[in-house]
């Protein structure tokens, strides 16, 4: 774990962008601990995270987009295969119903954002519409990601203080019984010397 910290710390906003480019809600989660640490600007990896989640995006939209116009990318057809042909129906209603709403709120949704994007794309989505709703949406979910991981570090820091806090009430405690114990047991000496 602490050379994967390391790893993390060294090359920053690096690990930041891959992590997030297609998924990343770990490598938020550990960058915003890392901002609480002061080892990462808060900004930066929110920025960072916006951009490679962008990038995604568009990528899985573009390949989307192939299939639609008929040009076959062998990645596309893969990627449309995982999908299945159910959840692309599904997909169609939820764009034509909810259109912009639906690529705002995927990328909320852990492990469907590359094919909500993708399906966008083939559905015929305009690109600007998609581009608008996945920047205010990637840029939302940066933010309190990346939000969760500083709170985790700060509750971190609680819990490590109030185990430190408990340990020192814990020989609080021990010192007291047996300082109790000592001080009957030198007393019950005492009254036996005294009445022998």
């Amino acid at each position: 774990m602490e050379t994967l910290l390391q790893y993390f710390v060294e090359y920053r906003y690096l690990v930041i962008f891959f992590g997030t480019l297609i998924e990343g809600e770990v490598v938020l989660i550990a960058g915003g601990f890392l901002v609480y640490e002061r080892s990462l600007n808060f900004t930066a990896m929110v920025l960072t995270a916006t951009l490679a989640a962008i990038i995604g995006d568009n990528l899985f939209y573009w390949l989307g987009r192939s299939q639609r116009v008929g040009t076959r990318h062998p990645l596309a057809a893969r990627c449309l295969n995982f999908i299945g042909e159910h959840r692309l129906f599904k997909g169609e209603e939820l764009v034509h119903r909810h259109g912009g709403k639906s690529v705002f709120f995927v990328r909320f949704f852990y492990g469907l954002r590359f094919a909500g994007a993708m399906t966008a794309g083939y559905l015929g989505m305009g690109f600007w519409r998609f581009f608008f709703f996945d920047l205010i949406g990637s840029f939302t979910w940066a933010l309190i990601i990346g939000r969760v991981g500083y709170l985790f570090g700060q509750s971190l820091e609680a819990v490590t203080s109030g185990v430190k806090l408990a340990e020192i009430g814990f020989l609080l405690i021990v010192a007291g019984l047996l300082t109790i114990y000592l001080l009957n047991s030198r007393r019950k000496r005492n009254t036996r010397e005294g009445s022998s």
